[in-house]
C-alpha cells in the first residue's frame, strides 16, 4: 500500500502549514466543537461529521454533531447515530449550543444558505469556524476555509485533514466505515471521473481498518422498501426524454409521494437512472419537498450541472452533480427546464456524441 508523506497529504487537499497550525491553536482541553453539515445530510455528510467526530472524541475533546434535518435510515447503521442531534426537533437547543461553543467545523457546504434553518445561528456565532468542502463557489465566512473541487468527496478530504495532523491512528474500523461509505457514495462506488489514484489509496487504507467494503455497500443500497419501489416505478413512469437535446426529466408530484406511502430517502439516486439511457448526457430529477420543489441535475462527461443550477435555479454543486428549487409549480418547473435545453444543446449534442 501506498503511503503519503504529511506534506504530500496537505499538497493533496490545499491546505497549508499555517491553517493546520491556526486549527491546532483553537483545540484547548475544555473546547467545546460543533460539527454541523448540509440539509438533508447524505453519505458523504453524515460520513465526514462521524468520522471527524469520533476521531475528537477519542482525543477528549467535547464534540456535538449537529445536522439541520434527519437523514434516511440507510445510514443509521453508522457508529455515533444515536449521539446526532437535529436542528428541526429542538431549535431552541441548538441555537443555545451553536452560540456557546468555541469552534465549529462546517462540512460537505460551503454557503450557510445550504445549512436550511440553521443559517441565522451559525452566521451570529462568534465561534472560530472552519470549512472543509469539495463543492465550487465556496462563500467567505470561515476563518479557515479548505476547499478543493477536485476532491471525489468531504470524507476523503477529511481522511488527509486526519492524516496531515498524524491523527489517523485514532482511525477505527466503525469510524473508517463511516469515511468509506461518504466516499463511496459520493463517487458513484468509484465510477465518477472525480475518483483519482489518490481516492483509491485513502479508500485501501480504510479497508485496511478492516472496513467490509461489500457489507457497507448492502446497508446503504440494499435497504429498500416496498415504497421506494413504488416510488421509483412512478418516477420511471414519470419520465421524459428528450433525445434531441440528450436529456431526460423525471418527476414526482405530491400525489404520487402519497399514494407510494413516501418516507425520507426514498428518492435518493433516482436521477441516476437518466444517465442510463442511451445517448442521455443530462439528467433532472424534480420533487416536491416541503412547499418547493427539490431539484437534483446530474452529467455523464463535463457537462457542467453546477453552472445550469446555480444560473437558474439557486443551487450549485459540482460539474457532474449539483441541486437546486423551485417555487413554480411542478408542470412550470418541467416547462422550465425544457425551455432552458436549447441554450445548451450543442454543448450536449457534442459531449453525447463524443
Amino acid at each position: 500500500m501506498l503511503e503519503l508523506s504529511r506534506a504530500l497529504y496537505l499538497c493533496a487537499m490545499q491546505l497549508s502549514e499555517n491553517q493546520l497550525s491556526v486549527f491546532q491553536g483553537w483545540l484547548k482541553p475544555q473546547s467545546s466543537i460543533i460539527i454541523t453539515n448540509h440539509q438533508n445530510p447524505d453519505g458523504d455528510a453524515v460520513g465526514s461529521a462521524t468520522g471527524l467526530c469520533g476521531v475528537l472524541q477519542k482525543m477528549g475533546y467535547q464534540v456535538l454533531m449537529l445536522m439541520p434535518n434527519d437523514y434516511s435510515e440507510n445510514l443509521k447503521w453508522m457508529t455515533l447515530a444515536d449521539s446526532v442531534r437535529f436542528y428541526e426537533n429542538d431549535p431552541a437547543y441548538a441555537d443555545a449550543q451553536i452560540a456557546n461553543c468555541d469552534i465549529i467545523i462546517h462540512l460537505d457546504y460551503n454557503s450557510l444558505k445550504r445549512s436550511g434553518p440553521m443559517q441565522e445561528a451559525l452566521s451570529a456565532s462568534a465561534a472560530k469556524k472552519i470549512v472543509i468542502d469539495h463543492h465550487q463557489q465556496p462563500d467567505d465566512f470561515a476563518d479557515i476555509l479548505v476547499s478543493d473541487t477536485s476532491m471525489s468527496s468531504t470524507c476523503e478530504m477529511v481522511y488527509h485533514f486526519l492524516a496531515a495532523l498524524n491523527w489517523t491512528a485514532h482511525l477505527d474500523k466503525n469510524l473508517a466505515e463511516a469515511l468509506y461509505t461518504g466516499i463511496a457514495t459520493d463517487t458513484g462506488n468509484f465510477r465518477f471521473s472525480s475518483t483519482s489514484p489518490a481516492t483509491h489509496n485513502v479508500a485501501a487504507h480504510l479497508l485496511a481498518l478492516g472496513v467490509e467494503s461489500q457489507k457497507v455497500a448492502s446497508r446503504v443500497y440494499d435497504s429498500n422498501t416496498p415504497s421506494r419501489f413504488k416510488l421509483l416505478g412512478r418516477a420511471l413512469n414519470n419520465m421524459e426524454v428528450l433525445p434531441e437535446f440528450h436529456a431526460a426529466i423525471i418527476s414526482l408530484s405530491a400525489k404520487d409521494l402519497e399514494e407510494c406511502g413516501y418516507k425520507k430517502g426514498d428518492s435518493e439516486g433516482f436521477v441516476n437512472y437518466g444517465l442510463s439511457l442511451i445517448g442521455i448526457e443530462l439528467s433532472a430529477f424534480v420533487c416536491p419537498r416541503g412547499d418547493i420543489l427539490k431539484m437534483s441535475f446530474r452529467s455523464k462527461t463535463t457537462f457542467d450541472v453546477n453552472a445550469l443550477a446555480r444560473k437558474h435555479f439557486e443551487g450549485g454543486g459540482h460539474c457532474n452533480a449539483a441541486g437546486g428549487s423551485s417555487n413554480l409549480g411542478l408542470a412550470d418547473t418541467i416547462s422550465k427546464i425544457k425551455a432552458l435545453l436549447p441554450e445548451y444543446a450543442d454543448e450536449l449534442k457534442a459531449l453525447a456524441n463524443g
